[in-house]
């Protein structure tokens, strides 16, 4: 117990030492180093420059082939198919062959068709000389030609069903749905293809009102389908609506895109960037920079002293992530965007990001930070020096005493 109390006695006795003023001139330029030190907030800091802005907006719509049809057999009844020359994912061209159907029973259709045509045609090209000599009458004239035309009507019918056996793709693109197998029949309630052109894709989407009468067809925007890759892409205004979708609230927008390589697919989420507004040479702030005070929004400004004064800003246009400031701030200023939330006017702060690169703290601060760390060691060992002494006395009252 009684080392312990000489313990607690040493230090406390100690610590009393050196909170006391000390005189002299080592005192005195310790007091000095010591109020060199100063509590600076560090802070991140950008460089307030002179550039264009866009005010953009981002929209989203799924992709989808520019144009898709449905190939449906052009028959009567139901016809065998006998032969699919595609499948699913084959690029054709317009006019080429996907499948022939079962063509016999067309074919003798068109083989007495052709007869009756051939008869009708020899029947009416007599009667016309016929009636010129004034031996048939115009009626009966007239019949004939009637027969004719009729014949000639049929045999046509006749050719387009032996045609019509033959599927053919009405445009080109690519094959995204077959319903036709060998030995199964064609109808013409059922489509056999769907063919969709995706060299070119589009997207439907909306705008609210107070933009869309910010853009125009042709205007070029950029798009990014994270599904494939984060690289963005470009793409076309290709139609705008006059009329509000009563459920979005929105304007229904079209935005074409071409599909290199295809590797884009119709279904894909699309996220879409349009630009509504634009300025030339204005100064640009990010919305971090920004606090507000009474509502008013300020900005704090580095100065040489390495203090901050609160800059009073006037605002315009905005994308979200930066503001465009019309009035409040110089070029060349540097204002605070990070630490700056418990910031008054006068606050000290050290830079340590300017611009995007770390900054060396001020050498003098450094130094004195040294110091400082140098005291309190001097101060620990002299603490334990005094502690051990303390004990060695001790031990000696000690033994003096027995």
């Amino acid at each position: 117990m009684k080392k312990d109390t000489a313990k607690k006695v040493a230090v406390l006795t100690l610590g009393a030492f050196l909170t006391m003023p000390v005189l002299g001139g080592c005192g005195n330029s310790k007091e000095a180093a010591q109020e060199t030190i100063v509590s600076t907030i560090p802070v991140t800091a950008e460089t307030v420059i002179m550039q264009n802005f866009d005010k953009t907006v981002t929209l989203g719509g799924l992709t989808a082939a520019e144009n898709t049809v449905n190939v449906i057999a052009k028959v009567s009844g139901m016809e065998q198919i006998k032969a699919v020359n595609v499948k699913v994912g084959d690029k054709v061209r317009a006019g080429q062959v996907l499948a022939v159907l079962d063509s016999e029973m067309s074919n003798i259709t068109l083989s007495n068709a052709k007869l009756q045509y051939d008869n009708a045609y020899t029947n009416y090209e007599n009667g016309k000389q016929l009636f010129e000599l004034g031996a048939v009458s115009q009626n009966e004239l007239n019949q004939l030609k009637m027969a004719y035309e009729n014949a000639s009507n049929q045999m046509r019918q006749a050719q387009m069903s032996v045609d019509y056996a033959t599927v053919t793709a009405p445009i080109s693109g690519t094959v995204t749905m077959s319903n036709a197998n060998v030995g199964s029949y064609a109808t013409a309630s059922a489509p056999m293809f769907e063919i969709a052109n995706v060299d070119t894709l589009e997207i439907s989407t909306g705008i609210n009102e107070q933009n869309v009468s910010k853009i125009a067809i042709g205007q070029e925007v950029l798009l990014r389908i994270n599904s494939v890759s984060d690289q963005w892409m470009s793409g076309k205004i290709t139609e705008i609506s006059k009329v509000m979708n009563a459920q979005t609230k929105n304007y229904p927008v079209t935005v074409a895109m071409e599909n290199k390589d295809d590797a884009l697919v119709a279904g894909m989420y699309a996220e879409i960037e349009v630009i509504v507004d634009h300025a030339d040479s204005v100064l640009v702030i990010p919305v971090d920079a920004i606090v507000y005070k009474e509502a008013q929004p300020v900005v704090f400004v580095v100065q040489p002293d390495g203090t901050v004064k609160e800059a009073k800003v006037t605002l315009g246009m905005n994308d979200g992530d930066y503001y465009v400031v019309d009035a409040g701030l110089e070029l060349g200023d540097q204002i605070v965007v990070k630490g700056n939330g418990d910031l008054v006017s006068g606050s000290a702060v050290t830079v340590v990001t300017l611009d995007g690169v770390e900054q060396d703290y001020i050498g003098d601060i450094a130094q004195d930070a040294e110091g400082e760390e140098a005291a309190d060691s001097s101060i620990e060992t002299n603490t334990e020096n005094t502690d051990i002494n303390s004990d060695k006395d001790e031990n000696q009252t000690e033994e003096s005493a027995e």
